[in-house]
Protein backbone atom coordinates (compact mmCIF):
# COMPACT_ATOMS: atom_id res chain seq x y z
CA UNK A 1 0.00 0.00 0.00
CA UNK A 2 1.11 3.74 -0.88
CA UNK A 3 0.52 6.57 1.55
CA UNK A 4 -0.07 9.56 -0.10
CA UNK A 5 1.79 13.10 1.26
CA UNK A 6 3.37 16.21 0.71
CA UNK A 7 4.51 19.66 1.19
CA UNK A 8 1.98 21.12 -0.47
CA UNK A 9 -1.34 21.30 0.72
CA UNK A 10 -3.16 21.64 -2.67
CA UNK A 11 -6.01 19.39 -1.80
CA UNK A 12 -7.79 18.50 1.11
CA UNK A 13 -7.99 15.65 3.46
CA UNK A 14 -5.59 12.99 3.86
CA UNK A 15 -4.11 13.60 0.50
CA UNK A 16 -2.51 16.69 1.81
CA UNK A 17 -1.53 15.37 5.04
CA UNK A 18 2.22 15.03 5.91
CA UNK A 19 2.73 10.65 5.99
CA UNK A 20 3.12 9.26 9.23
CA UNK A 21 6.60 8.29 10.17
CA UNK A 22 6.32 5.32 11.27
CA UNK A 23 6.27 1.49 9.97
CA UNK A 24 3.05 0.87 8.39
CA UNK A 25 3.27 -2.59 7.02
CA UNK A 26 5.61 -5.47 7.43
CA UNK A 27 4.48 -7.54 4.44
CA UNK A 28 3.08 -6.21 1.22
CA UNK A 29 -1.13 -6.93 0.61
CA UNK A 30 -0.13 -6.68 -3.36
CA UNK A 31 0.32 -9.68 -5.39
CA UNK A 32 3.49 -9.09 -7.40
CA UNK A 33 2.14 -11.21 -10.12
CA UNK A 34 -0.53 -8.58 -11.23
CA UNK A 35 2.66 -6.57 -12.54
CA UNK A 36 4.72 -8.90 -13.97
CA UNK A 37 1.85 -10.16 -16.29
CA UNK A 38 1.33 -6.69 -17.47
CA UNK A 39 5.13 -5.39 -17.73
CA UNK A 40 7.27 -5.84 -20.98
CA UNK A 41 10.84 -7.28 -20.15
CA UNK A 42 13.02 -4.49 -18.94
CA UNK A 43 10.94 -2.41 -18.43
CA UNK A 44 11.21 1.05 -16.10
CA UNK A 45 8.50 1.10 -13.75
CA UNK A 46 7.79 3.04 -10.20
CA UNK A 47 6.54 1.20 -7.56
CA UNK A 48 5.26 1.35 -3.97
CA UNK A 49 8.36 1.10 -1.32
CA UNK A 50 5.67 -0.47 0.38
CA UNK A 51 7.46 -3.61 2.77
CA UNK A 52 9.75 -4.39 -0.29
CA UNK A 53 8.48 -8.05 -1.30
CA UNK A 54 6.53 -6.02 -5.04
CA UNK A 55 10.20 -4.28 -5.28
CA UNK A 56 11.80 -7.15 -4.71
CA UNK A 57 10.03 -9.28 -7.03
CA UNK A 58 10.03 -6.27 -9.96
CA UNK A 59 14.15 -6.29 -9.80
CA UNK A 60 14.49 -9.87 -9.79
CA UNK A 61 12.80 -10.45 -13.18
CA UNK A 62 15.16 -7.41 -14.17
CA UNK A 63 12.35 -4.72 -14.40
CA UNK A 64 14.32 -1.14 -13.55
CA UNK A 65 12.84 -0.52 -10.38
CA UNK A 66 12.50 2.71 -8.61
CA UNK A 67 10.72 2.31 -5.20
CA UNK A 68 8.96 5.07 -3.89
CA UNK A 69 7.99 6.63 -0.35
CA UNK A 70 7.45 9.70 1.49
CA UNK A 71 7.39 7.80 5.43
CA UNK A 72 11.26 7.46 5.83
CA UNK A 73 10.38 4.68 8.16
CA UNK A 74 8.78 2.26 5.68
CA UNK A 75 11.12 3.08 3.29
CA UNK A 76 14.07 2.13 4.97
CA UNK A 77 12.24 -0.51 6.40
CA UNK A 78 12.01 -1.80 2.68
CA UNK A 79 15.32 -1.45 2.01
CA UNK A 80 16.21 -3.90 4.30
CA UNK A 81 13.90 -6.12 3.54
CA UNK A 82 15.48 -6.49 -0.04
CA UNK A 83 19.02 -6.41 1.45
CA UNK A 84 17.49 -9.43 3.21
CA UNK A 85 16.56 -8.01 6.63
CA UNK A 86 13.35 -10.01 8.85
CA UNK A 87 10.09 -9.37 8.83
CA UNK A 88 8.61 -6.59 11.21
CA UNK A 89 5.25 -6.01 12.01
CA UNK A 90 3.18 -2.97 11.38
CA UNK A 91 0.56 -0.56 12.17
CA UNK A 92 -1.70 -2.83 9.52
CA UNK A 93 -0.11 -6.49 10.74
CA UNK A 94 -1.12 -4.85 14.64
CA UNK A 95 -4.78 -4.05 13.32
CA UNK A 96 -5.10 -7.89 11.79
CA UNK A 97 -3.87 -9.29 14.81
CA UNK A 98 -6.62 -7.30 16.75
CA UNK A 99 -9.20 -8.47 14.65
CA UNK A 100 -7.96 -12.39 14.61
CA UNK A 101 -7.95 -12.20 18.36
CA UNK A 102 -11.53 -11.28 18.81
CA UNK A 103 -12.53 -14.10 16.37
CA UNK A 104 -10.68 -16.30 17.79
CA UNK A 105 -11.71 -15.56 21.61
CA UNK A 106 -15.32 -16.40 20.41
CA UNK A 107 -15.15 -18.98 18.05
CA UNK A 108 -13.56 -22.48 18.62
CA UNK A 109 -13.51 -23.15 15.01
CA UNK A 110 -10.70 -20.35 15.05
CA UNK A 111 -8.45 -21.77 17.23
CA UNK A 112 -4.17 -21.74 16.17
CA UNK A 113 -4.44 -25.71 15.85
CA UNK A 114 -7.33 -25.63 13.65
CA UNK A 115 -6.48 -22.79 11.34
CA UNK A 116 -3.08 -23.96 10.95
CA UNK A 117 -5.01 -27.23 9.71
CA UNK A 118 -6.76 -25.23 7.59
CA UNK A 119 -3.82 -23.67 6.01
CA UNK A 120 -1.97 -26.92 5.23
CA UNK A 121 -5.46 -28.16 2.52
CA UNK A 122 -3.85 -28.09 -0.99
CA UNK A 123 -6.86 -28.55 -2.76
CA UNK A 124 -8.84 -25.30 -3.55
CA UNK A 125 -12.74 -27.04 -3.83
CA UNK A 126 -12.00 -28.46 -0.23
CA UNK A 127 -10.76 -25.62 1.49
CA UNK A 128 -13.51 -23.23 -0.43
CA UNK A 129 -16.05 -26.24 1.08
CA UNK A 130 -13.95 -25.70 4.58
CA UNK A 131 -14.19 -21.65 5.12
CA UNK A 132 -18.05 -22.08 3.93
CA UNK A 133 -18.91 -24.43 6.51
CA UNK A 134 -16.48 -23.80 9.56
CA UNK A 135 -14.64 -20.36 9.61
CA UNK A 136 -17.25 -18.10 7.46
CA UNK A 137 -19.53 -18.26 10.72
CA UNK A 138 -21.70 -15.76 12.74
CA UNK A 139 -19.28 -15.05 14.63
CA UNK A 140 -16.76 -13.57 12.59
CA UNK A 141 -19.34 -12.11 10.20
CA UNK A 142 -21.00 -10.35 13.51
CA UNK A 143 -16.90 -9.37 14.58
CA UNK A 144 -16.34 -8.08 10.84
CA UNK A 145 -19.16 -6.09 10.70
CA UNK A 146 -18.04 -4.12 14.20
CA UNK A 147 -15.11 -3.72 13.11
CA UNK A 148 -15.17 -2.72 9.82
CA UNK A 149 -18.62 -0.36 10.22
CA UNK A 150 -18.31 3.18 9.88
CA UNK A 151 -17.88 3.32 13.17
CA UNK A 152 -15.84 1.03 13.94
CA UNK A 153 -12.54 0.89 15.58
CA UNK A 154 -10.20 -1.17 12.71
CA UNK A 155 -12.06 1.96 10.18
CA UNK A 156 -10.80 4.63 12.44
CA UNK A 157 -7.02 3.20 12.79
CA UNK A 158 -7.07 2.47 9.22
CA UNK A 159 -8.26 6.31 8.22
CA UNK A 160 -6.12 7.66 10.36
CA UNK A 161 -3.14 5.36 9.23
CA UNK A 162 -3.14 4.75 6.22
CA UNK A 163 -5.06 7.91 4.95
CA UNK A 164 -7.54 4.84 3.34
CA UNK A 165 -11.32 4.98 3.31
CA UNK A 166 -13.11 1.49 4.50
CA UNK A 167 -16.18 0.94 1.50
CA UNK A 168 -19.04 0.27 2.63
CA UNK A 169 -19.69 -3.41 3.41
CA UNK A 170 -15.99 -4.13 3.13
CA UNK A 171 -17.15 -6.96 6.06
CA UNK A 172 -19.56 -8.52 3.02
CA UNK A 173 -16.62 -7.87 0.99
CA UNK A 174 -13.91 -9.26 2.54
CA UNK A 175 -15.78 -12.44 3.43
CA UNK A 176 -16.50 -13.18 -0.06
CA UNK A 177 -13.41 -11.94 -1.23
CA UNK A 178 -11.20 -14.80 0.72
CA UNK A 179 -13.75 -17.26 -0.50
CA UNK A 180 -13.50 -16.77 -4.21
CA UNK A 181 -9.54 -17.01 -3.70
CA UNK A 182 -9.22 -20.09 -1.79
CA UNK A 183 -11.62 -21.71 -4.84
CA UNK A 184 -8.92 -20.66 -7.09
CA UNK A 185 -5.30 -20.53 -4.64
CA UNK A 186 -5.29 -23.22 -2.29
CA UNK A 187 -4.11 -21.91 0.91
CA UNK A 188 -1.01 -24.13 1.31
CA UNK A 189 0.70 -22.26 -1.30
CA UNK A 190 -0.68 -19.02 -0.67
CA UNK A 191 1.38 -16.50 1.57
CA UNK A 192 -1.53 -13.85 1.41
CA UNK A 193 -3.74 -16.58 2.90
CA UNK A 194 -1.78 -17.53 6.10
CA UNK A 195 -1.08 -13.86 6.71
CA UNK A 196 -4.69 -12.85 6.55
CA UNK A 197 -5.83 -15.89 8.46
CA UNK A 198 -2.82 -16.75 10.85
CA UNK A 199 -0.31 -13.58 11.06
CA UNK A 200 2.20 -16.10 9.92
CA UNK A 201 4.00 -16.31 6.69
CA UNK A 202 3.87 -19.32 4.48
CA UNK A 203 6.35 -21.78 5.79
CA UNK A 204 9.16 -21.32 3.66
CA UNK A 205 8.30 -18.26 1.95
CA UNK A 206 11.39 -16.10 1.25
CA UNK A 207 11.49 -12.58 -1.01
CA UNK A 208 13.65 -13.08 -4.25
CA UNK A 209 17.12 -12.34 -3.69
CA UNK A 210 18.12 -8.45 -4.63
CA UNK A 211 21.02 -6.44 -4.09
CA UNK A 212 19.03 -3.35 -3.14
CA UNK A 213 21.81 -0.94 -4.45
CA UNK A 214 20.07 -2.57 -8.16
CA UNK A 215 16.96 -0.35 -7.32
CA UNK A 216 16.96 3.40 -6.93
CA UNK A 217 15.03 4.28 -4.07
CA UNK A 218 13.50 7.67 -3.69
CA UNK A 219 12.04 9.19 -0.22
CA UNK A 220 9.64 11.86 -1.60
CA UNK A 221 5.56 12.15 -1.99
CA UNK A 222 4.62 10.26 -5.17
CA UNK A 223 2.68 12.92 -7.08
CA UNK A 224 5.25 15.81 -6.75
CA UNK A 225 8.07 12.99 -7.70
CA UNK A 226 5.55 12.37 -10.94
CA UNK A 227 5.07 15.78 -11.51
CA UNK A 228 9.10 16.76 -11.49
CA UNK A 229 9.71 13.45 -13.59
CA UNK A 230 10.99 13.61 -16.85
CA UNK A 231 8.31 13.07 -20.24
CA UNK A 232 8.25 9.41 -20.24
CA UNK A 233 10.59 8.75 -17.38
CA UNK A 234 9.06 5.25 -16.94
CA UNK A 235 7.26 2.37 -18.65
CA UNK A 236 4.97 2.08 -15.86
CA UNK A 237 3.66 2.93 -12.88
CA UNK A 238 1.79 1.08 -9.74
CA UNK A 239 -0.06 2.99 -7.94
CA UNK A 240 -1.34 0.15 -5.81
CA UNK A 241 -4.63 1.78 -3.56
CA UNK A 242 -3.35 5.54 -3.63
CA UNK A 243 -7.05 6.87 -4.45
CA UNK A 244 -9.08 5.13 -1.96
CA UNK A 245 -9.75 7.97 0.18
CA UNK A 246 -7.97 10.38 -1.57
CA UNK A 247 -9.29 14.11 -2.72
CA UNK A 248 -11.00 14.15 -6.40
CA UNK A 249 -8.18 16.92 -7.56
CA UNK A 250 -5.50 15.04 -5.98
CA UNK A 251 -6.27 11.92 -7.67
CA UNK A 252 -6.84 14.40 -11.58
CA UNK A 253 -3.32 15.60 -10.56
CA UNK A 254 -1.94 12.37 -9.72
CA UNK A 255 -4.09 11.01 -13.08
CA UNK A 256 -2.10 13.66 -15.24
CA UNK A 257 1.08 13.51 -14.25
CA UNK A 258 1.36 9.58 -13.74
CA UNK A 259 0.31 10.03 -17.82
CA UNK A 260 2.86 12.35 -18.80
CA UNK A 261 5.19 10.38 -17.17
CA UNK A 262 4.96 7.39 -18.64
CA UNK A 263 5.35 6.32 -22.28
CA UNK A 264 2.59 5.76 -24.66
CA UNK A 265 1.53 2.16 -24.71
CA UNK A 266 3.16 2.04 -21.22
CA UNK A 267 1.18 1.09 -18.19
CA UNK A 268 -0.73 2.57 -14.94
CA UNK A 269 -1.75 -0.06 -12.65
CA UNK A 270 -3.95 0.73 -9.71
CA UNK A 271 -5.76 -1.45 -7.01
CA UNK A 272 -8.85 -0.07 -4.74
CA UNK A 273 -10.68 -1.93 -2.29
CA UNK A 274 -13.57 -0.79 -3.85
CA UNK A 275 -16.22 -3.04 -6.26
CA UNK A 276 -16.01 -1.92 -9.60
CA UNK A 277 -18.31 -2.31 -12.79
CA UNK A 278 -15.44 -2.62 -14.77
CA UNK A 279 -15.21 -6.62 -15.78
CA UNK A 280 -11.51 -6.70 -16.37
CA UNK A 281 -10.77 -4.92 -13.47
CA UNK A 282 -12.89 -7.25 -11.66
CA UNK A 283 -11.79 -10.61 -13.34
CA UNK A 284 -8.10 -9.16 -12.26
CA UNK A 285 -9.26 -8.77 -8.99
CA UNK A 286 -10.87 -12.22 -8.70
CA UNK A 287 -7.68 -13.76 -10.12
CA UNK A 288 -5.41 -11.41 -7.20
CA UNK A 289 -3.81 -14.30 -4.63
CA UNK A 290 -4.07 -11.20 -1.72
CA UNK A 291 -7.01 -11.81 -1.07
CA UNK A 292 -8.50 -7.79 -0.56
CA UNK A 293 -8.63 -6.32 -3.30
CA UNK A 294 -12.01 -5.19 -5.17
CA UNK A 295 -10.33 -3.89 -8.36
CA UNK A 296 -7.31 -4.19 -10.04
CA UNK A 297 -6.97 -1.58 -12.83
CA UNK A 298 -4.05 -1.91 -15.86
CA UNK A 299 -4.27 1.23 -18.01
CA UNK A 300 -2.26 1.48 -21.37
CA UNK A 301 -1.34 5.39 -22.03
CA UNK A 302 -2.77 6.31 -25.03
CA UNK A 303 -5.23 3.54 -25.07
CA UNK A 304 -9.10 4.43 -25.03
CA UNK A 305 -9.79 1.69 -21.77
CA UNK A 306 -8.03 -0.46 -19.47
CA UNK A 307 -7.12 -4.03 -20.19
Amino acid sequence: MLTRGGRRARSTGRASANPRQRLLHGWDWEDAAVELEALAPGSRVLVSAGAGEVVAALAAAGHEVTAIGANLEQLEYARRRVAGGPFEPGAAERLLDLGRGMVRAASPAWGRRRVHQFLLEQDPIRAAEHWKARLDNRTLASILRTVLGPAGAITALVQRDFATSIPAHFDDAVRGRVARALRKHPPATNPWAWRLLAGEDLPGHELAAVDPAAVRWSAEPLLEHLERAPEGAYDAVSLSNVSDGADERWVRDLRKAAVRAIVPGGAVIARSFATTMDDEAAKRARRDRAMLWGSIVVHRVGAQSAE
